[in-house]
């Protein structure tokens, strides 16, 4: 029988950040994981942004969190010896004349303003159009998620900590009072990060799921220079990736299964670029991506142990800003299961008011 400390169930973005920052305070962590194909990851852009939609909402303690996510990433970078977090400022197309005053609304609160210009007509990139306007969201940037995830599955591998397989909840097996065994491991706890399983997990059933399918796209201008080279996002987003394609993304669905890439997606996602550029150039799609993102409803994600039993755990709910939540959150979980250090109250789902 093998035994390790923790076992992760799963290796997207979740996974991926809490395996790390297990590993880097000494716990001795197995990670359990297939490929990752239809993962949130899997089919996310990747941008780091601080604020999200036509309401320019910002999540609690953003300071904090683009300042972990900056350092993580980076961090992450020496460790896997590669390129991960590009910075740049993301220039945000306003829809409507509304978001004008979202915007103040936004520069008046102090901790959210200063990562965010009033609307301009003026210095935006070539290319881009606004009628009206735009404005600039500072201290963002492109993080390469499909690299981070193949670099860590790679790492793990080396280290003989991956175990290429599923981690079904049917087949964890509790023994005695402070061990947990699934197949041929056992461990102290089981930390379940495996996206839209959750849905169907018996021990997180019970929590406010709001999930979501997504899809994006991989595309190439047929010109060069034909699209720009910054983040560009208003309804859609289109970001710039280091190979010279760009991804084009995402759309939203409730309630759905993950399914393959589909026409309606394609079309929906192709017809957003005029909308963003004043003259866009033939582009050829390279490939299309799907997955489901698990989010909470409301509030930050969930992590923790379960209030019955706290041999079982998660990092999970990540939504559609796991780039920003997920290092802050994974290292909370990382220092909480390493030292003892207590969890946030508004994410501990052994404390949260909105749960049943």
């Amino acid at each position: 029988m093998n035994q390790t400390d923790t076992l992760v169930a799963g290796q997207g973005l979740a996974g991926s950040l809490l395996a790390m920052m297990l590993a880097d305070r000494g716990i001795d962590v197995h990670v359990v994981a297939p490929g990752p194909e239809g993962s949130a990851t899997a089919a996310a852009a990747g941008i780091l942004s601080p604020f999200t939609g036509p309401r320019y909402q910002a999540p609690t303690r953003l300071p904090e969190l683009l300042g972990t996510a900056r350092s993580t990433y980076q961090a992450l970078e020496d460790t896997l010896d590669c390129s991960l977090f590009t910075p740049q400022p993301i220039w945000r197309v306003l829809q409507a004349p509304e978001e004008i005053r979202q915007i103040k609304r936004r520069q008046d609160e102090h901790a959210a303003g200063a990562y965010l210009a009033s609307p301009t007509h003026e210095g935006l990139p070539d290319g881009v159009t606004a009628p009206y306007g735009a404005t600039c969201m500072r201290d963002g940037g492109h993080v390469a998620l499909g690299r981070l995830q193949e670099r860590v599955r790679r790492h793990l591998r080396a280290a003989g900590r991956l175990l290429d397989d599923t981690l079904a909840p049917d087949a964890v097996v509790f023994e005695g009072e402070s061990t947990v065994r699934w197949k041929q491991w056992r461990a102290r706890r089981i930390i379940f990060c495996d996206g839209a399983g959750a849905f169907s997990n018996p021990w997180w059933q019970h929590l406010p799921w709001r999930r979501s399918r997504g899809e994006s796209l991989t595309i190439a201008a047929e010109a060069p220079r034909g699209l720009p080279e910054v983040i560009i996002t208003g309804g859609k987003s289109l970001v710039p990736l280091e190979d010279g394609t760009h991804r084009l993304g995402a759309t939203y669905e409730r309630d759905q299964e993950v399914g393959q890439p589909t026409e309606a997606a394609r079309q929906e996602l192709l017809a957003a670029l005029p909308r963003l550029l004043r003259e866009p150039p033939p582009v050829r799609v390279l490939r299309g991506h799907a997955g489901i993102r698990p989010g909470s409803h409301p509030g930050p994600p969930f992590i923790g142990l379960h209030p019955e039993d706290g041999r079982i755990g998660i990092l999970n709910g990540l939504g559609s800003r796991g780039t920003l939540l997920g290092p802050w959150h994974a290292a909370r979980l990382a220092d909480h299961i390493a030292f003892g250090v207590p969890l946030p109250a508004d994410a501990d789902v052994r404390q949260r008011r909105d749960l049943p």
